[in-house]
């Protein structure tokens, strides 16, 4: 199954986009998604994930990582019958986090549970499987 993950560096800086794919790409094969799955992953500066976290999240801090899913877990399993193409949404990384790639899987796992509409209940319990499944 061929999955598109697009991947746009918003900075100067050199950021891994091969291991960026991989990790993502484990995650979904680790999720049994039935179609293929596509997305955005951005990774753009401090200033500019705070700004967007004000904006969509009304909160004035710098996150790590921001999600923003197009399908609630409903609406993926009717994408699954229609053995289409699920558009995931996008995930939005503080280049400040990119350096360490162990702890880079981490946000990137935490961050693609969120997309098909995941809560944070559900997250906790796959996390820590699925991060050992990617690493």
């Amino acid at each position: 199954m061929k999955h598109e993950i697009l991947i746009y560096n918003k900075t100067r800086e050199k950021i891994p986009e091969k291991f960026i794919k991989i990790t993502i790409a484990k995650a979904l094969r680790f999720l049994k998604l039935k179609q293929p799955v596509e997305m955005a992953v951005l990774v753009v500066d401090k200033k500019e994930i705070q700004r967007l976290n004000k904006i969509w999240r009304k909160k004035n801090k710098t996150p790590d990582e921001l999600s923003f899913g197009l399908n609630s877990r409903k609406s993926a399993v009717v994408a699954k019958d229609q053995n289409s193409v699920l558009n995931l949404g996008e995930i939005i990384v503080n280049a400040e986090k990119i350096s360490d790639k162990k702890y880079l899987s981490k946000i990137l796992i935490h961050a693609l549970l969120h997309l098909p509409g995941y809560d944070h209940a559900q997250i906790e319990k796959l996390e820590k499987k699925l991060f050992n499944y990617v690493a």
